[in-house]
């Protein structure tokens, strides 16, 4: 709502005028009402309850997200949007050091969160940044070193998924990020 006061355009065509045409992202989409996923995907599931069977959600739309939610995109094209971003090729350098200035979360992990990045401890020495977020049907997480190692990890189940999907993801992106 903010994006759409300050510009007077709408979400998605903010996201294709700054991100998607710029950055050449030919597999990220801002959908708007049209259900599904375009081109070759893998289907999204939810567990709507302990014992329930999979529920298929691929083609729930995601506008039901808002901006929280209405985009679909590729884990290469994350990656790229991810090194765009570090590299300080999308916000101003007051802006970019602003969202990189870091609180600690609170945990006993050492992660500490800025505006809309966070940034973890991996295991090999240093720090990565990266974020996390879920969908009806998916889950994904991404990070990134400052040296421009990048990984975009994405599992087909949520919400019903256990607590060990999540960490099995983090794990994943941290093993990925250290070279292993």
């Amino acid at each position: 709502m903010i994006i759409e006061k300050v510009t007077g355009h709408t979400y998605g065509e903010e996201i294709r005028r700054r991100l998607v045409r710029p950055l050449h992202l030919h597999d990220t989409f801002v959908p708007g009402r049209a259900p599904g996923i375009p081109g070759p995907h893998p289907r999204g599931y939810a567990r709507p309850g302990p014992a329930a069977p999979l529920l298929d959600v691929t083609a729930v739309s995601p506008t039901i997200g808002g901006a929280a939610g209405e985009l679909i995109s590729s884990a290469s094209d994350v990656n790229r949007f991810m090194a765009a971003l570090l590299r300080g090729d999308l916000l101003r350098p007051a802006q970019q050091r602003e969202m990189m200035r870091t609180r600690p979360t609170g945990g006993t992990d050492g992660r500490a969160y800025g505006l809309g990045l966070e940034s973890s401890p991996l295991p090999c020495g240093g720090r990565f940044w990266g974020h996390t977020g879920d969908f009806l049907g998916f889950e994904t997480a991404t990070g990134i070193t400052t040296r421009g190692r990048r990984v975009t990890v994405m599992a087909n189940l949520g919400p019903g998924a256990s607590d060990a999907q999540s960490d099995d993801i983090e794990s994943a992106v941290k093993t990925a990020l250290c070279g292993g």
